[in-house]
């Protein structure tokens, strides 16, 4: 087996085969550089293709899972295969990548998934070089081609829908918490633990707050009874708030 050179690919494009809509510049060494197309999927919202404009840029969203469509159009024999990786420029903002084959048989465009891992937004333009791509030659022709269905010429991404459930739907099994715990489970940890704190903190004041909202409607209705005066009434509104905003300030240092 072996790996065709950027010669190799050269001639391959001169022919108009392999790699169609193709750049002979974006050859180099043993790879080709494939590009951004004017599609895209963003998983997380939809299955359905995204379309954009001529100058409009790709969004990817952050910690969105995104199918990137190549502008190139690969048509594989039976004797070759192709094996994508990612640019290391994209990684670097932040961009995960699933590692992929183009295999014996196969012919499109190709769907590059994957995955904004930072806190940014990310705009691609058209045509940028994200993945690239190289040929391997077998020993032997394969005879089970490639014949599965591609997202972007049925208009869907095949995504396997029946294997993703909600909280409400594994609740029962006994690898989960509670969805409060799980919530937490998919945060940072320092964001979970800060939140767990604010949680604990609003709890507690809320629970001072209707013990004091208790105290002023037992007041009344003693001032009512003529049990207590209006003054000893008013002193104790004062102490039971005075107390409640000790126990918040308490709580906020403490925390």
């Amino acid at each position: 087996m072996a790996t065709l050179s950027d010669f190799d690919l050269l001639k391959e494009i001169g022919k108009d085969r392999l790699i169609k809509d193709a750049d002979g510049s974006l050859c180099t060494g043993a790879s080709y550089e494939l590009r951004l197309s004017d599609v895209y999927y963003d998983l997380t919202e939809s299955d359905h293709p995204i379309q954009v404009g001529p100058n409009e840029e790709i969004l990817i969203k952050p910690g969105h899972h995104v199918v990137l469509i190549t502008k190139e159009n690969l048509d594989v024999p039976s004797n070759l295969v192709g094996r994508v990786v990612c640019k290391g420029s994209l990684f670097s903002i932040g961009l995960s990548h699933v590692a992929t084959y183009a295999d014996p048989g196969f012919s499109g465009n190709l769907g590059i998934v994957t995955h904004n891992m930072s806190d940014k937004y990310i705009l691609l333009p058209q045509g940028e070089p994200i993945a690239k791509i190289d040929f391997t030659q077998l020993s032997s022709p394969a005879k089970n081609l490639y014949k599965g269905q591609h997202g972007f010429r049925t208009q869907i991404w095949p995504i396997k829908h029946h294997l993703q459930k909600t909280f409400e739907q594994v609740k029962a099994d006994r690898r989960m918490g509670t969805e409060r715990e799980e919530a937490y489970r998919l945060l940072p940890r320092a964001t979970a633990e800060l939140l767990k704190k604010l949680d604990r903190r609003h709890r507690i004041l809320d629970l001072g707050l209707l013990a004091v909202v208790v105290l002023n409607a037992l007041a009344i209705f003693l001032v009512n009874q003529q049990v207590i005066s209006q003054l000893q009434s008013l002193v104790g509104n004062l102490v039971a708030s005075a107390i409640w905003v000790l126990a918040a300030i308490c709580i906020g240092r403490k925390e």
